[in-house]
């Protein structure tokens, strides 16, 4: 005999019993019902859409941003020439290139782990959706179950109704 952490019960609690997990995709013995819900094309076009205007709202504050370091960046060209010192103007260029190419990795390293979160996420309600809700008994089976049930309660009831019938006693001491 097996050791196993799966239970059927009733809808009511009253009986149980531990089942197997083979037995469970037997479908002569039970059936898996209460499926999650699948979402719907709707559904999932609109999802696409917020995550699409969501895209377009950091493209835009990408934008942005690389325009106002441009901006910056021209900003001290102008100063740097004012000074008239070329070393300081190649290295502002030289640190301005390092800083954008350290963002966009870091931006980059982002969308990865973003994405990377997003697959785990897919699996997982992928994985949900196979496991039904609850399961139903094929009705023979349920119908052995239940003359089972029906047995043991009889015999209890009956060794109590023995036990509390007090029969005549001979007469003694004669």
């Amino acid at each position: 005999m097996k050791m196993t952490t799966k239970v059927l019960t009733a809808k009511d609690g009253g009986d149980w019993f531990y089942i197997c997990p083979s037995h469970l995709q037997d479908p002569g013995f039970a059936t898996g019902e209460g499926f999650p819900h699948v979402p719907t094309a709707d559904a999932l076009a609109a999802v696409a859409a917020i995550k699409k205007k969501k895209a377009e709202a950091e493209k835009k504050k990408q934008l942005e941003s690389e325009a106002a370091s441009k901006k910056e960046t021209d900003d001290k060209k102008s100063h740097a020439a004012k000074l008239g010192s070329a070393v300081f103007s190649g290295l502002g260029s030289v640190a301005s290139k390092a800083a954008s190419s350290v963002t966009s990795f870091i931006n980059d390293e982002e969308a990865t782990k973003a994405r990377i979160q997003a697959q785990e996420l897919e699996r997982r309600q992928l994985e949900a959706r196979k496991k039904p809700s609850y399961w139903v008994l094929h009705r023979d089976i349920f119908f052995l179950r239940q003359t089972e049930v029906k047995k043991k309660s009889s015999k209890k009831t009956a060794s109590e109704t023995l036990n509390g019938i007090s029969f005549p006693k001979v007469p003694g001491g004669l």
